[in-house]
């Protein structure tokens, strides 16, 4: 009985996490402006990296370097490439 609290504590919070986590933040015309708001639309992302050279993709802020290299930080601050 407990295996199967368990089992539901941890699918539940999954479902959460999965639906709520990466909620896109304002309108379409707000996200196109602003960087700092989470979108989960690629073509938004690519866009807003050429203009302002960051991005709240999948809330992950990406940033656009001097030399053109795109980057995040993780969760220890290393630079990750991509």
């Amino acid at each position: 009985m407990d295996l199967l609290v368990i089992v539901f504590f941890i699918t539940a919070m999954w479902l959460i996490r999965k639906l709520a986590w990466n909620v896109e933040e304002g309108t379409n015309e707000q996200r196109e402006r602003n960087p700092e708001l989470n979108t989960k639309n690629f073509d938004m992302h690519e866009r807003r990296l050429e203009q302002f050279s960051k991005s709240k993709y999948k809330n992950r802020m990406f940033y656009i370097g001097a030399d053109g290299t795109c980057y995040y930080y993780s969760a220890t601050g290393r630079k990750i490439f991509c």
